[in-house]
């Protein structure tokens, strides 16, 4: 078996604000394996656009905890319509393959999820088209495919039967900037000190509605709890679905305590989810959460969904609920909220982050295991 040390893997970065995490999943990749040592890793190529890799090199050059720069080299060149195509005779195996891809290598695909089988009408008829063909070409390759969870492995043998790929479970985990503390967080965003906290883009199977009657029903019982809100406003598959989210806020007289801030940096984020009281997950459908995965590595409680693949998560602060029953999330958050206090939890984060250590580390091991044996 060829030595991980003596191989180079390809990472493919992507530049997709519909899909921060995506986007996220593989620069955390790149930054977990960068915390091996030389004797442990694999050298990396990092695959994508200028600005990608630029603005990784940024964030991982200014972390006290991570050394890109003394191994990571570029290659990347575009072709027409932004698909990517690589050749190198230096590369043995490129992941996630979204590419155009020519050459020697390997190809270690990802299978991000199959949201398209359970939530068919949130995709056109040529999505689900394009979505079942890449899948296809995929599991009767007889190659190698990372899914993230055992609920995604579950979901290939029941949809596709006849697979012929060696399936890989590999669960990622957040890596978190702990460089600083934003302490004027609350002052810049102008957000109020006690809040709930919901990270997701506006995409209707985020399941926001459900928060926001939640919030609704308890005001109407004189409890008013603050909600902010980040990520993408809008939703390509759904474009009235953000102006129905502002037509509900707008009836209920929600104006005042939901915090609609849009898309920001990911420092300040973390700094959000550091200052919140907790973090609410409403999702009724997952790959992987990225939010219950943040949540875990800063040590925040959590409202999440019981989708099968949060429970599969099983974050140690989680309080769950049905993501279709407003009634029963607005009785937890009546139970739950007055004993919920702002951040930053200082004890807390540093046992979340010596925990996450640990985490890490074994996480970016059972990757490199994956690379070794597709070589």
């Amino acid at each position: 078996m060829t030595s991980i040390t003596n191989s180079t893997i390809g990472i493919e970065l992507i530049n997709d604000k519909n899909w921060m995490g995506g986007t996220l999943y593989l620069k955390n990749l790149v930054m977990i394996l960068s915390r091996l040592p030389v004797s442990e890793r694999p050298k990396i190529k990092l695959l994508g656009s200028q600005t990608m890799i630029n603005e990784l090199e940024k964030e991982m050059g200014r972390s006290r905890e991570t050394n890109l720069r003394l191994w990571a080299d570029k290659l990347f060149y575009f072709v027409k319509k932004d698909k990517l195509r690589y050749q190198n005779e230096n590369i043995d195996i490129i992941y996630p393959g979204f590419g155009s891809v020519t050459g020697t290598h390997k190809l270690l695909r990802w299978i991000p999820d199959f949201q398209h089988k359970h939530y068919p009408g949130l995709f056109t008829n040529e999505e689900l088209q394009n979505r079942e063909l890449a899948i296809k070409q995929i599991v009767e390759s007889r190659g190698s495919v990372v899914l993230s969870s055992k609920t995604a492995a579950q979901d290939l043998k029941t949809f596709f039967p006849n697979n012929l790929a060696q399936i890989n479970i590999w669960r990622f985990c957040s890596l978190i900037d702990w460089s600083e503390w934003q302490s004027k967080i609350t002052q810049k965003y102008k957000i109020p000190e006690k809040f709930l906290y919901l990270p997701n883009q506006f995409w209707a199977h985020k399941n926001h509605l459900t928060v926001l009657k939640a919030l609704s029903f308890l005001k109407k019982k004189g409890v008013v709890i603050p909600l902010v809100c980040t990520g993408t406003q809008s939703d390509k598959r759904n474009k009235m679905h953000f102006s129905k989210i502002l037509d509900f806020i707008g009836k209920e007289q929600l104006e005042g305590q939901v915090y609609l801030l849009g898309l920001i940096p990911r420092n300040d984020q973390i700094g959000v989810f550091r200052k919140a009281a907790a973090v609410i997950q409403p999702s009724c459908f997952e790959g992987w959460s990225t939010v219950v995965e943040d949540t875990r590595a800063i040590g925040r409680p959590i409202f999440l969904s019981d989708i099968p693949v949060h429970q599969e998560q099983a974050p140690p602060k989680a309080i769950y609920f049905s993501p279709l029953s407003d009634n029963i999330l607005a009785d937890l958050l009546y139970d739950h909220w007055p004993l919920c206090n702002p951040g930053p939890d200082f004890v807390s984060e540093q046992y979340a982050r010596n925990e996450m250590n640990k985490v890490i580390r074994s996480t970016a091991l059972e990757f490199c295991r994956i690379i070794e044996n597709t070589i």
